[in-house]
C-alpha cells in the first residue's frame, strides 16, 4: 500500500508541479507571491510525508526502537513546521476557500499529532498508534487531492473545481481513519459481541 502511495505522491508532483522550479512556467509564476514561505513548507511537509511512512512498519519499530523514535521525532518537527507554512501559502495564493481548508487540515494534523504524543508520553503505546494512524492521512492529503484535482477542473474549472476536490479530501481524511480503525469491531460476528443490557435489567 505504501508503495503504491509513494509511487502516486511521485506522479502527482511530477505531473503538476515538476516545472515549479522552472521561472517561466505557469505553475512558477502561479506559486511566485508565496516563493518565501513555499520552499520550507515543501522541505518539511515533505520530509512529514516521507517519514511517516516509515512510522507504521512493525520490523522498523521491534529492530530498531531509537531509529523509530528518532523519525518520530523529527516528524513531529516537520509537521509542526510544514502543517502552518502551508496556511501562508494558501493565504499569498488564494482562494479564500483554500485558505480554510489549509486551516482545517493543519488543524486536524496537528490537533491528531498531538494526541499521539500525549499518550506516547503517558505509556499508552496502543492509543498512541491509533492516533497517529490518524494524523498520517491529513498529510496526505498533499498527494490525494492532487490525484483528484484534474477530475475536478474538468467538471466545474478552475479555481471552482479545485475546492470542492480539496475539502472533500480533508473530510475523508478525518472520517476514514477512524472507519479503518473500528472496522474489525464492526464486522465482528453476533456471538462475539458484548451484549448491550438494557435500562431495568
Amino acid at each position: 500500500m505504501f508503495v503504491g502511495f509513494i509511487a502516486l505522491t511521485v506522479f502527482v508532483v511530477s505531473a503538476k508541479n515538476g516545472q515549479v522550479l522552472n521561472p517561466a512556467s505557469p505553475i512558477a509564476q502561479h506559486f511566485a507571491p508565496a516563493k518565501a514561505i513555499l520552499i520550507p513548507h515543501a522541505i518539511f511537509a515533505s520530509l512529514a510525508l516521507i517519514l511517516g511512512i516509515f512510522q507504521f512498519s512493525n520490523r522498523l519499530r521491534a529492530r530498531y526502537l531509537r531509529v523509530h523514535r528518532a523519525f518520530g521525532y523529527i516528524y513531529t518537527v516537520a509537521a509542526v513546521i510544514g502543517a502552518p507554512t502551508g496556511i501562508l501559502v494558501a493565504a499569498k495564493i488564494g482562494p479564500p476557500e483554500l485558505l480554510l481548508a489549509s486551516a482545517m487540515q493543519t488543524f486536524g494534523w496537528l490537533s491528531t499529532l498531538g494526541i499521539a504524543l500525549y499518550c506516547i508520553k503517558t505509556g499508552n503505546i496502543a492509543e498512541h498508534r491509533r492516533w497517529m494512524i490518524r494524523s498520517y492521512p491529513f498529510a496526505a492529503v498533499f498527494s490525494i487531492a492532487r490525484l483528484f484535482v484534474p477530475l475536478g477542473i474538468k467538471l466545474w474549472g478552475e479555481p471552482n473545481g479545485i475546492i470542492p476536490v480539496v475539502w472533500t479530501t480533508i473530510a475523508l481524511a478525518g472520517f476514514l481513519p477512524s472507519v479503518f480503525l473500528e472496522w474489525p469491531k464492526i464486522v465482528a460476528r453476533k456471538s462475539n459481541r458484548t451484549p448491550i443490557a438494557l435500562a431495568g435489567d
